[in-house]
């Protein structure tokens, strides 16, 4: 659902320049959970990527490959 651009307010200093805005607080909660989700899946990409150089550096020897003993002792 699109927000309106006309229920944001701008807040201006003393020479007009935009400092502030206020939005109704429905459209904060809207971006703030918005933002919430996204967050998730950049921590899951990230790690991820992770998780995939990694395995490259154990192909290659680089890093020692854990048991499934070892793994879940991490957890």
């Amino acid at each position: 659902m699109p927000m309106a651009i006309s229920s944001m307010r701008y807040l201006t200093d003393e020479r007009g320049r935009p400092q502030e805005v206020v939005l109704p607080l429905k459209v904060w909660k809207k971006i703030t959970g918005e933002l919430e989700v996204l967050q998730e899946k950049q921590e899951i990409l990230l790690g991820l990527r992770q998780s995939c150089r990694e395995v490259n550096m154990q192909k290659k020897g680089k890093i020692h490959e854990k048991t499934l003993e070892e793994f879940l002792d991490e957890l």
